[in-house]
Formats: C-alpha cells, structure tokens, sequence
C-alpha cells in the first residue's frame, strides 16, 4: 500500500514539476518578447519619402523611437555622421517616410547612371551630348571639368556659298561650356590606346532653363562640325566625375 502511495505522489510530484518548467519557460519567452516590443531605442528615420538616388539632406531626416526589435545592426542612432563628412545618397530602394536610415541602403557615392540623373532634378541642371573631332579640339584636353568655347564649321556648297566659321564672338552662346564627361563614338568610355581612344561624344552641363544654347548647339550639330577649345577648368566638377568612377576602372 505505501508503495503504491509512494508511486502515485513521485508521478504526482513529476507532473507538477513538467507543469511548473512549462510555465517557468513560457513566462520566460513571454517576459522577453514583450522586453523586445515594449524596450525602445533612439534611430535616425526619414521624415519624408527620400527618393532613390538622391542626397539625403537634413530637412529630410528626423530622430525617433523604435523597438529594439525592429532595428536592424545598420541602422544610425544619431544624424553627425551623416552631415560630418562625405555627402550621402540613396540607393536604387530609397526610403519611405518613417523608415529607418540603414547604413547598407547609403552611399557616398553617385557612381552610377540614374543617380547622376537624379541629381539634374536637384540642381536644376541639364546635359547636352554634341559631337566633336577630339583629335582636333585638343584632345584628351577636353574632359570633365574643362571649360571651352566651341567654334562652328559649316561648309558651303559653293564658291558663291563659301564656309563659314563661328565662334563666341559671333554667338555669345557658344563661350564658356562646362564638359561633365566624353565618350567614344559606341558611347563607351575611351581607350587608352588605339582608335578606340578617340572620344567623339562630349556631354555638356548647363542651367535647365538655357534651352536657348541646347537649341542653338542642337542645330550646329546637325548643319555643321563642332570644335571645342579648353579656355579654363572647373576642379569641382572634375572631382565629381572622378568620384563617379568605380574602383575596378581606376585599377
């Protein structure tokens, strides 16, 4: 009899220890997943959308709370290193209006096609490709950051109707244009060496509303050859075309 007594409270005693470690545990996870959901932590989040390859600017940033639970290893806890240093850019994903800044989602670097264009829409700026025997026009002189006045060619039909030539001081529209990049004649980024490393295509900057230059090098390209002659050099730019160029083609 005591044996069976003996037995009963062993299992009695074993259930109510299975019973306690079940609850122990589950109030356990309970306690962690609401420590998790309910402990908060300052981030830097967007206080707007931040379109996609665009400059992150501080009118577009703001601090805030969030669980801990949701904040990623990449996430900013603070908005100096942001504007300390090297300006930051969206990338192809850009942020929706109270996400978190994530460090793998930013670059420092506009060093590619869409970015560069995002940017015209910021600075209100456009490009005009015209092309150009380089050869003649100085060559590997003119590149991003130089300066240059362009001079027209257009060649006449006859000895009534001989070429005639213009230049800045005939068309003020033609002085003082800013290169922002050249390519060969397959838009492809120059060789060093070889007849592939003649540049044709040269893209020039300008203020959006010029439209009365782009139109006026649109026509020359069409009725005539342009020549550009480097008159100065914009180290600004330069440095940004640089910047552009990824590591690979520096090697």
């Amino acid at each position: 009899m005591r044996k069976i007594v003996r037995m009963r409270l062993i299992k009695t005693m074993f259930v109510a220890g299975v019973f306690f470690a079940i609850f122990y545990i589950t109030f356990s996870l309970n306690k962690m997943y609401i420590k998790e959901n309910t402990d908060m932590a300052t981030v830097v989040v967007a206080a707007q959308k931040i379109r996609a390859f665009s400059a992150v600017g501080r009118d577009q940033v703001t601090l805030a709370k969030r669980p801990k639970s949701v904040i990623p290893k990449e996430a900013l806890s603070e908005m100096a290193p942001l504007f300390s240093g090297e300006r930051y850019y969206t990338s192809d994903l850009g942020f929706g209006e109270g996400d978190i800044l994530r460090l793998d989602r930013l670059t420092t670097k506009q060093n590619n096609s869409p970015g560069n264009l995002a940017a015209l829409a910021e600075t209100n700026k456009m490009l005009v490709a015209v092309n150009s025997n380089l050869v003649k026009s100085c060559a590997n002189m003119v590149g991003p950051g130089a300066v240059v006045n362009a001079i027209v060619i257009v060649k006449g039909k006859n000895m009534n109707n001989p070429d005639i030539v213009i230049g800045p001081g005939e068309d003020i529209r033609l002085a003082d244009l800013l290169v922002v990049d050249k390519k060969n004649a397959d838009a492809a980024e120059p060789a060093q060496k070889g007849r592939d490393a003649i540049p044709a295509v040269v893209t020039l900057i300008m203020d959006r509303t010029n439209l009365d230059t782009a139109k006026a090098l649109v026509q020359y390209n069409e009725t005539g050859s342009v020549y550009l002659l480097p008159v100065g050099f914009n180290g600004d730019m330069y440095l940004a075309a640089r910047a552009s160029v990824s590591d690979e083609e520096l090697k």
